[in-house]
């Protein structure tokens, strides 16, 4: 997450502010109304947007990024919320007017830091209580089921008392073109404001002619399944886009619990009790056992969530916000990923320039990796080069997560291999000690190791064997690079082991 500092003091806010009126007052009086906003992804306009977004660094973090080519500086608002803090940014095409929004992500200051862990859910549609006579109703979601993070929330509320006005004099200036791009802790609230300001459109409190476009980068999960759901099916024709580096950990935050309450309504569960009250006694305590042994640690975790990143955060938030009264939560914290998802997928020349740390845990989080993959990103070719039969051959892992030690000391003498022969529908290869072979599915991009697999029987030292076989087991998808030469294999959305192309 960002370590951004704000180095404006109250007068230079003053004089921006003037600055970026007068400029409003100018562009209007040119009437000036061509639309210049398209739906889809866009490689040159996120990489505009990263080098907004950026501009919140300090001196010396600004100073090594390049500069935005499209867009000029207007306003830079005040410190507020848990150190938040916003930019708006103007098109130098006068005949394309556009305006961005641009939201800080998270500073080396410990407040902004709660905004991150006060992570208990709220309902999507509600009303916050900011102050003695200070409401903010909002309806992110139509859904009562859909939730969303409490801190963030906060955040977006606050943030949007100067957003709101602001985009009232874009909109009278002639602009009616709108990005909305936030950048870690930034890209979350992006999704909660974009979410807010779609239904204020719905509801004629802003013009229905405005029309927004969000880029959430590098974002950590902003709420539940449910609000997923409801804010993909508003921005699916080409209007948001989460675009996530393959090798940050910030986009798999917040940690998710899943309770056999966050299913639908409608789902095998709903009866279960009830099943198992109908068996015989020895059948009934059977299954009693364990569905408890499946449903109980779940719940328990979800409550020691909500006590800890949701009461006690609370106590906390109140003494930087005064007049807070924190809302009800949810029992639920099942976060999910959100949104059109574009996957800037680390390759060995990544890996090169960008090494994993064990020191530099945002080593893959800041904008110049984000800028460096994006760079790289040829959307076409991925499409045509990085097919499931370009398996084939033979691969040697360089990352394996999981282990009780880093990678070099679990295989100091020889790297696990795999070789696909997809003709066979087989894979074989070695642990880094034992070999082994096996069958293999495949089914697009889903993927299946047998646990059924011939392996030899060397005694092997350390844990290298035993943690390779056991991320092998966990792994069903796999993603290749686009010049196919890495190899990465999730669990899920989570990468937990990668591969080099050895012929």
């Amino acid at each position: 997450m960002q370590w951004f500092s704000n180095p404006n003091s109250r007068p230079e806010l003053m004089k921006k502010w003037i600055v970026g009126g007068l400029w409003l007052v100018i562009f209007a009086t040119s009437r000036l109304a061509a639309q210049g906003l398209h739906p889809g992804f866009d490689k040159a306009e996120y990489i505009e947007m990263l080098k907004l977004s950026a501009a919140f660094g300090d001196s010396a973090y600004v100073a090594t990024f390049p500069k935005p080519e499209r867009y000029d500086f207007i306003y830079r608002s005040p410190v507020v919320g848990l150190d938040n803090l916003w930019d708006l940014w103007i098109s130098k095409d006068k005949n394309q007017p556009l305006a961005v929004i641009s939201l800080r992500g998270t500073t080396a200051n410990s407040v902004s830091w709660l905004g991150n862990f006060y992570a208990a859910m709220v309902p999507a549609k509600g009303g916050l209580d900011l102050g003695e006579k200070e409401k903010f109703p909002y309806q992110l979601a139509d859904n009562p089921a859909a939730a969303v993070h409490v801190g963030w929330l906060v955040s977006m509320a606050i943030l949007s008392k100067d957003i709101r006005p602001k985009i009232d004099s874009c909109y009278k200036a002639g602009i009616k073109d709108m990005i909305i791009m936030g950048h870690s802790q930034g890209g979350a609230i992006a999704y909660l404001l974009t979410a807010y300001l779609f239904d204020l459109q719905r509801k004629g409190d802003i013009p229905t002619d405005i029309r927004f476009k969000t880029y959430c980068s590098a974002a950590p999960k902003p709420g539940n399944l449910y609000f997923a759901y409801e804010y993909e099916a508003a921005t699916q024709a080409g209007w948001a886009y989460n675009v996530v580096n393959s090798a940050d950990w910030v986009p798999e935050v917040p940690l998710s619990i899943q309770t056999l309450d966050d299913f639908n309504v409608t789902n095998p569960f709903v009866g279960a009790k009830g099943i198992i009250k109908k068996q015989k006694l020895p059948k009934r305590v059977a299954l009693n056992y364990v569905y408890n042994r499946l449903s109980k640690p779940s719940r328990r975790a979800q409550k020691n969530y909500q006590k800890y990143l949701g009461n006690i955060a609370a106590g906390m938030v109140q003494k930087n916000i005064e007049g807070y009264t924190p809302s009800e939560y949810v029992n639920t914290n099942n976060y999910v990923l959100t949104g059109n998802m574009i996957v800037l997928l680390a390759d060995e020349e990544y890996y090169e320039k960008f090494p994993d740390s064990k020191e530099k845990i945002f080593a893959h989080h800041f904008h110049p990796p984000y800028l460096y993959l994006a760079q790289k990103l040829d959307l076409n070719a991925s499409k045509t080069t990085a097919s499931p039969t370009s398996l084939s051959g033979s691969w040697e892992a360089n990352t394996v997560t999981g282990g009780p030690a880093p990678f070099d000391q679990l295989y100091p003498d020889k790297k696990p291999t795999l070789n696909f022969d997809l003709t066979a529908n087989r894979v074989s290869g070695t642990t880094g000690c034992n070999q082994f072979s096996g069958p293999i599915k495949i089914d697009g991009k889903q993927i299946q190791f047998s646990d059924q697999m011939v392996m030899t029987r060397m005694m092997c030292p350390g844990e290298g064997e035993a943690t390779f076989l056991k991320t092998l087991k966990s792994v069903n998808r796999f993603a290749l690079s686009p010049d196919v030469k890495t190899l990465t294999l999730l669990n899920g959305d989570i990468a937990v082991m990668r591969f080099t192309r050895k012929d």
